[in-house]
């Protein structure tokens, strides 16, 4: 019985676990913005034009 629980609890998909911890999911959210934020500020700065 215990093998079908380990096993049922091995199927689950990495975002169901995810989507499951409420406090993973924030941190998630917040390094993705992060790191889409720091992108498009590095973007904005290489496209500055040379004086």
């Amino acid at each position: 019985m215990s093998q079908d629980r380990t096993r049922d609890a091995a199927d689950v998909p990495a975002m169901q676990r995810i989507y499951d911890r409420i406090w993973l999911l924030a941190l998630a959210a917040f390094v993705f913005f992060l790191v889409a934020y720091v992108g498009w500020g590095l973007l904005d700065l290489t496209s500055l034009p040379a004086r």
